[in-house]
């Protein structure tokens, strides 16, 4: 090689050292940013379906509806005197179908402890049902729905109560856990963060009923999203606590026609109305990385919800 080429080739490998580093330094902020910002997870929108027998004389009109209404997460209602048998054709349609299927089961004394064995034979027939099932029919979650508040017990022997209720969470929790494919869930009234449990007045029965569970469904029964006694302004400590506590939460509405007041429900604005309110949700809710979509209760009141 001439002596006249070696400015040529000094310049040729600074060039190629540069350009080097520089795609190296790309391909980092590439990997950063991916690090940083993972994808986000797409809101659920779940719904109760309480009359199980549909699922039996009209499995395409719910999932039809459900399809239209962009319905996620369906907590259907299980009587366990039926068999798996009864449950899997509609549960393989909505698995296929994109929607996650949670066991709905809960009376309000199934806060009492003498109804444990019910709950537990709720989490039993799930499992049977799931040794069964294919993988496209499996259950995914166990969900309750239990109120005790609603018993004359509750005005009389609060704290009685309250300590049963959380025996009764306890083994639930407890016998679930022991399938750790089964998501666990329940539905709390938003107002019970301002109640304690017993001897822990610092700690609210919201609080211990999140750390619990995999997630909850918080009933904020308000028709408007954002303002004073809204739906937004009911759930802050429970997102918070949620945030906590590294949980999720949904935030569930109402559609059924309420003796408390219009302001509960959404049965006399209709479903247009509603569906403007519930968009606005997740901007509300953006700070805190708990909120994880809305609930709609129930599918029977909302399909015949005004359009």
């Amino acid at each position: 090689m001439t002596h006249a080429s070696r400015p040529a080739l000094i310049l040729l490998i600074v060039l190629s050292v540069f350009m080097t580093g520089l795609s190296t330094e790309e391909n980092t902020a590439e990997v950063k940013t991916a690090q940083v910002n993972p994808a986000e997870e797409k809101p659920l929108k779940a719904t109760w379906l309480w009359q199980t027998y549909l699922t039996a004389s009209e499995p395409d009109q719910i999932l039809s509806f459900a399809a239209e209404q962009g319905v996620t997460l369906l907590y259907l209602k299980i009587d366990t005197s039926l068999t798996p048998a009864y449950y899997r054709p509609f549960i393989g349609k909505a698995r296929a179908a994109g929607i996650d299927v949670h066991a709905l089961g809960g009376k309000a004394d199934w806060g009492l402890e003498q109804n444990r064995q019910d709950i537990l034979a709720l989490v039993d027939w799930v499992n049977q049902y799931n040794l069964a099932a294919g993988d496209h029919e499996k259950i995914t979650g166990i969900h309750l729905d239990i109120e005790p508040y609603v018993l004359p017990a509750w005005k009389t022997d609060r704290e009685a109560v309250i300590r049963q209720w959380m025996g009764n969470v306890e083994a639930y929790v407890g016998k679930i856990r022991q399938n750790p494919s089964l998501q666990i869930g329940c539905d709390l009234p938003f107002w019970l963060d301002n109640t304690p449990i017993p001897g822990s007045p610092d700690t609210s029965l919201a609080e211990w009923m999140i750390a619990k569970h995999d997630h909850v469904t918080v009933m904020a029964y308000r028709d408007r999203a954002a303002g004073p006694n809204s739906i937004s302004s009911i759930v802050t400590q429970e997102l918070e606590m949620a945030d906590r506590y590294d949980k999720k939460v949904l935030v569930a509405v109402e559609t059924k026609q309420s003796s408390e007041g219009n302001f509960i429900t959404f049965f006399e604005e209709g479903s247009a109305y509603m569906d403007s309110e519930l968009d606005k949700l997740p901007a509300l809710m953006a700070e805190h990385p708990s909120f994880a979509g809305v609930a709609i209760h129930s599918f029977e009141y909302w399909k015949k919800l005004e359009r």
